[in-house]
């Protein structure tokens, strides 16, 4: 939006209580944008006042946030939550997601129309050039203490690529870190950062030379998007990346990424491929630039974007019935609250 000179207006975060919500200043926007955890018990008052305006509104979630796996970390928050998501979806103008399986997932529960835009990416952020191998061979495994279940399927070949090619490969977790490998000699750990620029340049300046994005088959992955792909492509690092839907409807293996099989042969190969083929590496991240710049980019695809919500939005003023009260704070919510408070102090120990 920012891209195409829209006024951004930043009105509350992630948790409303710690800000002042200002209701005058969302009388005045063109458009409001409600995204992913947002609703809950604590917004329910300002989300029926926004609903009861005469303003376009938008739901815009990319994740299956209303069947999280049970092994999920946030499990009990996000049950929580979902009545309200699902109270929200059905009232809104027009959801947004990034993937046709997330749309899928979440026609069953509303009417309304639900738009796929996929996720595109601020390529001149993120490019960079593909990396010379120094003394190292760094390989890149990025994400919070949510994936730690996906992370079991390169546990094994990690160790076995450590093993073969010893003193000559380094291990860099950028946020959190597969248990078994923290006080390895070959393993650095860089702390998660939430600001995306900062991000973006701290993923520049880490010297990777192929990135790792294992995900576990199930529902709930196989709603997400390509961004780990279009953000490493895009920063000159190629990947190895599980075959199953986020990736293998983007990649073509071995011309712009490598799938590997969910088995730990299937993954070793893959790495030790890229280990032992510079050349091949950085074909593949030629080809991959080339693609997440045409097809992904804020530059190239940025009105594409914004044109298809409003011809689905159209020109006419919303009109929503407003049939829907918000949920009810039942006592298994409150069970689901508790239980996501402890299993979180648990966690940090």
């Amino acid at each position: 939006m920012l891209a195409c000179n829209w006024k951004i207006i930043w009105n509350t975060e992630r948790d409303c209580l710690n800000k002042i919500f200002d209701i005058n200043t969302t009388k005045n926007a063109d458009l409001i944008v409600i995204q992913r955890e947002f609703p809950s018990k604590k917004t329910s008052e300002i989300l029926s006042i926004l609903l009861k305006l005469d303003i376009p509104i938008i739901y815009d979630i990319d994740d299956l946030l209303l069947d999280v796996q049970p092994s999920h970390e946030r499990f009990f928050y996000y049950k929580k939550i979902s009545p309200y998501i699902k109270w929200v979806i059905k009232e809104v103008d027009l959801v947004t997601v990034s993937t046709i399986s997330l749309k899928n997932e979440l026609t069953p529960h509303t009417n309304r129309p639900i738009l796929v835009n996929q996720n595109l990416v601020n390529y001149n952020l993120f490019f960079n050039t593909a990396r010379p191998r120094g003394d190292k061979f760094n390989i890149l495994i990025s994400g919070t203490s949510t994936h730690q279940n996906d992370w079991t399927i390169i546990r094994e070949p990690i160790l076995e690529i450590l093993k073969s090619y010893n003193d000559q490969v380094r291990i860099i977790f950028f946020g959190d870190t597969i248990k078994d490998f923290i006080r390895h000699k070959s393993v650095s750990i860089v702390k998660f950062e939430p600001n995306y620029n900062t991000y973006a340049a701290q993923l520049k300046s880490l010297n990777i030379n192929i990135a790792l994005t294992p995900l576990i088959n199930n529902k709930f992955n196989q709603c997400k998007s390509n961004i780990k792909w279009l953000e490493y492509s895009a920063a000159g690092i190629p990947g190895v990346y599980s075959d199953i839907a986020p990736y293998n409807s983007c990649i073509i293996d071995k011309k712009n990424g490598l799938l590997a099989q969910n088995n730990p042969e299937s993954w070793f190969f893959a790495i030790a491929n890229l280990f032992n083929n510079q050349e091949k590496a950085n074909e593949i991240i030629k080809n991959a630039q080339k693609e997440v710049l045409e097809k992904y980019s804020i530059t190239n695809c940025a009105d594409k974007y914004l044109l298809s919500i409003q011809n689905k939005l159209g020109h006419k003023k919303s009109v929503r019935n407003f049939s829907q009260t918000p949920p009810k704070y039942t006592f298994l919510s409150s069970v689901y609250s508790i239980t996501d408070r402890i299993l979180r102090v648990f966690n940090k120990f």
